[in-house]
């Protein structure tokens, strides 16, 4: 038994003094970290069984361990303070470690006089707690080492993760840029920037420092979270270099010298803000909605701010925009979550800035001078109440040569020479489309965007398109496409079309797709889709298949496929099967039921499933349905192989 190797090199070093006798010796190796399990194991995904994966304890091991730390073998918790162990519990995520050297600390607090009050403290403050109780002081260690023992970039961009409150869902997307304006991301040949920070955050994941977070409904890895005691050592090393100074949240009344980064957590900003020289903070995120009008009022003062994050901050109003266009180093602007109606044309001023976010915004246009922008490689839009309010590109589009991402504009049947434009930003690797014409197909609109796709095809990895008429059939263009992009990573179809185009099955890099208002025959999803060697994910959403029934035969063969997300509102299908044999690897299955008739059928032919995740009405008799029949299904397999299955209520 080798315990917590740290490298691949150290694994090599092991290896080569142990000898190849042929006796049928067992090897048990314990790491943190992904890619040296992998080496440890075998490079061959066939042999991927040598690995096992440590999950957290279930919660009723995590009490029963708890408990006989605190009181010993066969006693149980007194009723006084078991709501406050339910929250301790809940803090300790199912870590063992964790969850003994707290038992042990609150061992001598068990009397009712004195227990509830030190319990409470030990739940709200466990971070100071490891710093001076001694019998903390192991699980210090080994937090305190997992986080020393990462190379200098991720200690970085681990320390950055200081900056985002306790339980707070960080968006892997505004993470990934923020790190990349920072300058917290290196350069490698061959990759751009976004490659190499989403290396890092994979990196990050695979060495169990950030714990990764998908969204509710579609199953998609979002985001990330830190565990509460990661994220206390790694605040107190990022108070301790000056790298973060913070409002509110973890720190209380700071004291201030040359503040690099402002994170604001409270909406009482305090007499020490207001006197604080603000000309030297290089990001300034706000991280509570109101309380921050005297700082915005301000904003001209932050002379070299490169960051500016104020999502969510519902006292940024349109006069504070004035200040924002006079930060002219500012490399990254989000104002997603915010009420401005209206951006100004000397947004073009800002001629450093890499990304700009206006996602959930009150805008309903962006200015002619955005075209000016001839750094900005990231722009995002979403109408915060309507999502039939939709944004036209400004003229002139192809001077943004820089231009890697393009989230959610709309083309209209007047629009031919903007599709035309979008051709010539052939750094463009993820493009999102919205099709807003009753009848785009005897426009020159899609003829032109079909040709523009052909000329980013060699970079382009993420294509959504979207048609607000869903029943118009103009997802019919991709059938025809003179030069598909074939190197697509991820594809979204959301719209009416005859058949899944034959350019799809040469996809060998796809691996996720979503259909989404398709109403495609049954035989045109699945018995297209298996042919694909890398897919991974499939999201079929509202009316993407004609035929009432949608099953899963038996002959297709999903080499990869893990993940399967049913969200069907209405309509058809109405029944989705699994025959013997089929999705032999699918380990997440997620479904809505949103009808009384819809049924859920052959589970158990899924052989390797591991999670469900079932939502709808709460008195939806189809929904019982099939949770009692998983329930039935998973009591019959063995103890270490049964379902995960969570029902969520709308």
């Amino acid at each position: 038994m080798i315990d917590d190797v740290w490298s691949i090199s150290a694994w090599e070093a092991i290896l080569s003094r142990l000898p190849d006798n042929k006796c049928n010796s067992r090897i048990i190796v314990t790491t943190r970290i992904e890619h040296v399990a992998r080496a440890c194991s075998s490079a061959s995904l066939e042999e991927e069984y040598y690995i096992h994966r440590v999950k957290p304890l279930q919660f009723e091991d995590a009490k029963k361990l708890f408990i006989n730390a605190v009181f010993g073998p066969q006693q149980d918790c007194p009723e006084h303070l078991k709501d406050i162990m339910h929250k301790i519990l809940t803090r300790c995520s199912g870590l063992p470690l964790a969850i003994v050297c707290i038992g042990r600390l609150l061992a001598g607090y068990r009397s009712p006089e004195g227990a509830v009050e030190m319990w409470t403290r030990v739940c709200n403050s466990t971070g100071s707690l490891m710093e001076n109780n001694p019998t903390l002081d192991g699980m210090r260690h080994i937090i305190t080492l997992s986080y020393n023992h990462l190379p200098h970039h991720l200690r970085a961009c681990m320390m950055y993760l200081s900056l985002f409150p306790e339980d707070y869902v960080v968006d892997k997307r505004r993470l990934l840029y923020r790190w990349i304006a920072e300058g917290l991301v290196s350069e490698q040949r061959g990759l751009t920037p976004m490659e190499v920070a989403e290396s890092y955050f994979a990196e990050l994941v695979n060495r169990h420092m950030i714990q990764p977070s998908c969204t509710e409904t579609l199953g998609t890895l979002m985001g990330c979270r830190v565990h509460d005691m990661m994220l206390d050592i790694i605040v107190c090393k990022a108070l301790e270099s000056n790298f973060v100074s913070f409002v509110g949240g973890q720190c209380r009344d700071p004291s201030y010298g040359s503040v690099r980064r402002l994170a604001i957590q409270s909406d009482d900003l305090g007499s020490s803000i207001e006197n604080t020289n603000l000309r030297h903070v290089r990001s300034l995120t706000t991280f509570h909605p109101q309380g921050h009008r005297k700082l915005l009022d301000r904003l001209a003062e932050f002379t070299l701010l490169r960051v500016l994050d104020l999502q969510d901050c519902k006292d940024l109003q349109n006069k504070h925009m004035k200040h924002v266009c006079q930060l002219f180093l500012l490399r990254f602007l989000s104002l997603n979550g915010t009420d401005i109606t209206k951006l100004p044309s000397q947004i073009n001023k800002l001629q450093h800035l890499q990304a700009l976010w206006l996602i959930g915004t009150l805008l309903v246009k962006v200015p002619e001078s955005l075209v000016d922008l001839e750094k900005l490689e990231h722009l995002g839009f979403k109408n915060k109440h309507d999502r039939t309010i939709l944004l036209r590109l400004p003229r002139h589009i192809r001077k943004m040569k820089a231009l890697q991402s393009l989230y959610r504009f709309e083309f209209r049947e007047d629009d031919a020479q903007l599709a035309e434009e979008i051709g010539d930003l052939v750094q463009l690797r993820v493009l999102n489309v919205v099709l807003n014409c009753s009848n785009c197909s005897e426009a020159k609109v899609l003829t032109e965007l079909a040709k523009s796709m052909g000329r980013c095809s060699q970079n382009l990895c993420k294509l959504f398109l979207e048609d607000m008429h869903f029943n118009a059939n103009n997802m019919n263009f991709l059938l025809e496409l003179p030069s598909p992009p074939k190197y697509l990573r991820v594809l979204y179809i959301g719209g009416t079309i005859d058949r899944t185009p034959d350019w799809v099955q040469s996809l060998t890099q796809l691996v996720e797709i979503v259909f989404w208002w398709t109403n495609l025959p049954s035989d045109e999803i699945y018995g297209v889709l298996y042919k694909l060697p890398n897919l991974s994910k499939i999201i079929l959403g509202e009316r993407c298949c004609s035929e009432d029934k949608l099953v899963a035969s038996g002959a297709f063969k999903f080499l990869q496929l893990k993940e399967l997300i049913l969200g069907p509102n209405d309509g058809k299908p109405r029944v989705f099967g699994f025959e013997e044999g089929a999705i032999p690897k699918l380990e997440t299955l997620e479904m809505n039921f949103h009808k009384e008739d819809m049924i859920l059928d052959g589970v158990q032919h899924l052989t390797s499933l591991k999670e469900v995740r079932l939502r709808g009405w709460k008195h939806n008799s189809a929904l019982h349905r099939a949770v009692d029949q998983l329930k039935a299904h998973s009591m019959s397999r063995h103890r270490s192989e049964q379902l995960k299955i969570i029902v969520t209520y709308f």
